[in-house]
C-alpha cells in the first residue's frame, strides 16, 4: 500500500469471510473485496493479482519444479467432506425474492471494465468453453478436463476476437479457434496451428459462493446458458 508492504493476520469473520488486520497500521481488511473497513486505511483497496484455483495435477503439469506449502499439523488439513458440509450451512444474508441462483451455488466471478459478472460453475462444467463479453471486453472462460480448474482470458489477439471451442473428451483440455483451427491449452497458449506460441492475456477471476459474490457486487450480471429459440408455427 503506497509502496509499503503490509503484514496480515486473521482478526475475525464477517459475512463468512475472514477479516485481516495489518500489523503496520491496525486497519481491518475484508478478504473477498480487499477493502479496508476500519482503521487509518479505511476506504483503501488492495490491488487484486492473478491467482489460480486449479487441481494439483494441472499445476504440477505446468510447473513441474514448483514447491508445495505443506501443513505440518494433520488436524489442520482440510477434509474432503468440508465442501458438502459447508454447502448445508445457513447464510448470513437472506436471499432476495426471485433470486435466480441457489445461495450457495458456486460461481466464477469476473470484474472487467468496472462491470461484474457471475458464471455458475455447473454451466461452466457443461460448456467447458464460454465465449462472452463484459463491457467492451470479449472474454473466454475455459474449464480443464478435471471439471474444476477454471481460467479467464481477454480473447482479443492482434485486433481479432478469438472464438474457442472445447475439443470433446480431450485430456488435458484442448480448445480450437474457429478461424485458423489452432489448438490451445488451458493456459491460454496456442500449441499447434497458425497461432502456435501466441498467448491470450489472463483476467483475474474469483471462485465464490453466489450469496457472497452478490453481497459485494450487487449490480452483478449472471451468465445465462445459451439455448436455441423455439420455433413458433
Amino acid at each position: 500500500m503506497d509502496g509499503r508492504p503490509l503484514t496480515f493476520r486473521l482478526i475475525g469473520i464477517n459475512n463468512q469471510n475472514f477479516l485481516m488486520e495489518d500489523a503496520e497500521t491496525g486497519s481491518w481488511w475484508q478478504q473477498v473485496s480487499g477493502a479496508a473497513i476500519r482503521g487509518p486505511l479505511k476506504g483503501r483497496h488492495l490491488d487484486p493479482v492473478l491467482h489460480d484455483e486449479v487441481t494439483f495435477g494441472l499445476w504440477r503439469r505446468e510447473y513441474p519444479d514448483s514447491r508445495v506449502l505443506a501443513l505440518s499439523d494433520e488436524e489442520a488439513q482440510i477434509r474432503k467432506e468440508w465442501e458438502p458440509r459447508t454447502a448445508k450451512l445457513p447464510v448470513v444474508v437472506p436471499a432476495p425474492q426471485g433470486d435466480p441462483l441457489d445461495q450457495r451455488a458456486l460461481i466464477i466471478g469476473l470484474v472487467v471494465d468496472g462491470r461484474a459478472k457471475a458464471y455458475p460453475q455447473q454451466v461452466l462444467r457443461q460448456a467447458r468453453a464460454i465465449m462472452d463479453r463484459i463491457g467492451g471486453t470479449p472474454v473466454a472462460v475455459l474449464v480443464g478436463a478435471d471439471g474444476v480448474s477454471t481460467r479467464a482470458f481477454d480473447r482479443r489477439l492482434d485486433g481479432t476476437t478469438i472464438e474457442l471451442m472445447a475439443m470433446p473428451d480431450s485430456s488435458p483440455a484442448r480448445f480450437l479457434d474457429a478461424d485458423t483451427g489452432s489448438e490451445w491449452d488451458i493456459s491460454g497458449r496456442a500449441i499447434s496451428g497458425a497461432r502456435t506460441g501466441r498467448t491470450l492475456a489472463r483476467l483475474p477471476s474469483l471462485s465464490d459462493y453466489w450469496f457472497d459474490w452478490r453481497i459485494y457486487h450487487p449490480d452483478t450480471a449472471i451468465y445465462r446458458e445459451w439455448k436455441p429459440a423455439v420455433a413458433i408455427p
